[in-house]
């Protein structure tokens, strides 16, 4: 009789924390990743720092040509002179996601310039937090403004010569807020879970054209906002990390390579998808006041 073995991975319980038990972030070798987008023409919206940043610059080692969408201009044209400083090709565009004629705007540039656009990533956003009883009719509205109707927008703008060319790619940056009822975030969850599901009506509809739309729900991850969040005691890096079944937070270029893959044609059979990367956090479960320190914004 043939015997069949099977070896499992020896996983360490989560409270154990020490470095040396956890995997550390692998990144995309060289030779295998810097042609992934070659000569491809993206945009990233709200690439002036964090996520977006990261995923700009991910971008340009595979090969491509990044256009950085933002708002704020010192921030888009540091960006992009960062990038064109380390040799890559880069320009900033001014873009206010919010308004239909900046969108529109912005593609009209990059077409006179490039002459098509390949890939679309949808990155901008912004959070306010407060009680919901307590919500900010204006707060409410800009973060629905920006992070839905803004995807919408540029999304709609870039589709329309995306359609000509019958080829594309969107990759929208959700977020596991959109998958969970987190306190004082109904603004920006009710927002990342629209663009879930714009994602799918929109992949479900251009898919005729050859169009590929596909999201990103990112975890809690090492940035700027999140860095600011815990200064000011609205969150707890302990606490995320202890919620975290992988025991850390993300590293931005782990949200840009799964931003890059999904961009690329390694996902040419890939639509209508929302790609969790968020060590485990949504199948671990949504438990109260675990990563969520809402008790202490009181405070």
């Amino acid at each position: 009789m043939e015997h069949v073995f099977i070896i499992m991975p020896c996983i360490r319980s989560l409270g154990d924390r020490d470095g040396a038990a956890w995997a550390t972030p692998s990144r995309l070798g060289q030779s295998e990743g810097m042609t992934l987008l070659k000569d491809r023409i993206a945009v990233v919206t709200g690439a002036g720092r964090g996520i977006g940043f990261g995923i700009a610059k991910a971008f340009c080692r595979a090969g491509a040509r990044v256009v950085i969408g933002e708002l704020v201009e010192e921030q888009g044209q540091k960006a992009a002179g960062q990038l064109e400083a380390e040799g890559y090709d880069a320009e900033f565009v001014p873009l206010d996601v919010t308004v239909s004629k900046s969108c529109a705007g912005l593609v009209e540039k990059v077409m006179a310039r490039r002459g098509r656009i390949d890939v679309l990533v949808n990155n901008a956003g912004i959070a306010r937090l407060h009680k919901s009883e307590e919500m900010p009719e204006a707060d409410w509205r800009l973060q629905i403004d920006v992070m839905l109707t803004g995807v919408f927008l540029c999304t709609q703008a870039v589709a329309r010569v995306m359609i000509e060319r019958r080829r594309g790619s969107v990759v929208n940056i959700a977020s596991i807020g959109g998958m969970g009822g987190w306190p004082m975030r109904s603004a920006y969850n009710a927002a990342k879970a629209g663009v879930i599901a714009l994602t799918e009506v929109l992949a479900a509809e251009w898919a005729q054209h050859n169009i590929r739309l596909n999201c990103v729900s990112s975890g809690v991850t090492r940035t700027e906002m999140v860095a600011s969040a815990i200064a000011k005691g609205h969150a707890s890096a302990d606490q995320y990390t202890n919620r975290i079944p992988l025991g850390r937070l993300a590293e931005v270029r782990e949200i840009a390579d799964a931003a890059l893959f999904l961009a690329s044609d390694r996902a040419s059979y890939v639509t209508g998808q929302n790609l969790r990367v968020d060590g485990g956090w949504v199948p671990y479960g949504n438990l109260h006041a675990t990563g969520f320190p809402e008790d202490e914004l009181d405070g």
